[in-house]
């Protein structure tokens, strides 16, 4: 599996041509925050105007795809929630 932080681009098509690709993301990841942050951040490095640093909107984006795409009803984390939990990891999100 190709490293997100060395090939975002490659880890992004490596994760798209997984059938189950977001249930193992958020398996590796440990929670539905963190999962979505490395799929935002991966999508940030990889658009035409590249970023190191995530916007709030992005990954709640980002959480909420990964919830329709396991079938998970459960609301999308407040930006509060997503702001602590980033945090308290060392990630940065704007």
């Amino acid at each position: 599996m190709p490293s997100i932080e060395k090939m975002p681009n490659e880890w992004l098509l490596f994760w798209a041509g997984h059938r189950d690709a977001h249930e193992a993301l958020l398996r590796e990841a440990g929670s539905l925050i963190l999962a979505a942050w490395r799929l935002a951040w991966a999508r940030c490095r990889t658009s035409d105007v590249s970023s190191s640093v995530p916007s709030m909107r992005e990954v709640r984006g980002a959480a909420r795809e990964i919830q329709r795409r396991l079938g998970i009803d459960e609301h999308v984390p407040s930006a509060s929630q997503i702001a602590r939990e980033c945090a308290d990891a060392g990630l940065l999100v704007i």
